[in-house]
């Protein structure tokens, strides 16, 4: 068992999204959303169970984000989606978007989508009633692999331009590794095993193309009726990024779906579950991703990258210790039948 699995672990992420997340009185969203022509009363808004990372209320018809942080844009990416694939795609239908120029905040007011969250009741269902909403949601993939970018970076951030995921995941990669090195939050051996590997590797992605990409696709942020797909949710971290990145979150969500779940009242029913049979329709469904015959590299590189962005952000210290240890001892390979015994070459074997 690791540390995930501990309810330590669990309480100590609890306390971290309480601290993390700013909340924002009714009275206080009320008077934003009065501004941008949504007239309700405060009875008629609750706060949602899920959006731990970012304040979220629903009302009768429209479910509303809130953020107070002027440093980064959280929201903008959902309106792109919207209005390229909202008017036939189950997909976050955008009404009214401000980014602290009428209101004091940077709020997103969407559609309430009709449906059920999966995150709810997906083990009420069929394999083949969940088959056919992930072909569904693959679908949407597929439409999204469709929006195009001139370059690489954050769909929010639209003063970010790199030429290539290389440059664009070393400017992140080595931001973190600074931010590690400085808060001593792993064994400087092990930082400076891990920049070699990544900066002598990183290269492949040299070639790629870029798309828009949600990274965080989840039962958390898929609703569904019955076995139809009716929205998709949460394109906050959306990136213009190669089409392989769509798969560190979809092969998450089928291999270890309780990561999704930390630390909410939701992990005890997804602790230890897999949803492995959607893996030959996940390669059934993204032929043309699962061609590619660096793929186990580019996701390996990929998740190395994302661990040491987590490790940075440091939400536990033993899990940093548990990560960095997992990272040196699995994930460092320079061949293809050691990468065969990485991370991504397990569950893709």
């Amino acid at each position: 068992m690791g540390y995930t699995d501990t309810d330590q672990y669990q309480q100590e992420i609890a306390e971290q999204y309480k601290k993390r997340v700013v909340k924002f009185s009714k009275k206080e969203v009320v008077a934003a959303l009065a501004k941008l022509g949504f007239e309700m009363a405060e009875h008629d808004l609750e706060e949602a169970r899920v959006g731990n990372m970012n304040a979220t209320y629903l009302a009768p018809d429209i479910v509303v984000k809130v953020s107070g942080d002027r440093s980064e844009v959280n929201f903008f990416a959902n309106t792109i989606i919207s209005d390229r694939l909202g008017e036939h795609q189950p997909v976050v239908k955008v009404l009214g978007y401000d980014n602290f120029e009428k209101t004091d905040f940077e709020i997103l007011v969407m559609k309430r989508s009709q449906g059920k969250l999966l995150l709810d009741d997906i083990f009420t269902l069929s394999q083949d009633a969940l088959k056919d909403i992930f072909k569904q949601i693959l679908a949407v993939v597929r439409e999204m692999f469709a929006v195009s970018f001139e370059d690489f970076g954050g769909v929010n951030n639209t003063n970010e331009h790199f030429a290539t995921y290389s440059n664009y995941l070393m400017h992140g990669f080595h931001q973190h590794i600074s931010t590690i090195r400085e808060q001593k939050l792993c064994r400087e051996g092990d930082i400076d095993r891990v920049e070699q590997y990544v900066d002598g590797h990183i290269h492949i992605f040299n070639q790629e193309t870029p798309v828009f990409i949600h990274t965080d696709l989840h039962m958390g942020n898929i609703m569904h009726t019955g076995d139809k797909l009716t929205a998709i949710l949460d394109f906050d971290y959306s990136l213009r990024a190669p089409k392989v990145v769509a798969l560190e979150s979809l092969l998450g969500f089928i291999h270890n779906p309780q990561q999704f779940v930390e630390g909410t009242v939701d992990f005890p029913k997804y602790q230890g579950k897999k949803f492995s049979f959607l893996l030959p329709v996940l390669r059934e469904e993204l032929k043309e991703v699962f061609a590619d015959p660096l793929l186990v590299r580019k996701l390996n590189l990929n998740g190395i990258c994302s661990g040491i962005m987590w490790i940075a952000d440091n939400w536990s210290a033993e899990w940093n210790k548990e990560t960095m240890g997992s990272i040196i001892a699995h994930e460092l390979h320079e061949n293809e039948k050691g990468l065969a015994h990485s991370y991504y070459g397990k569950i893709l074997s």
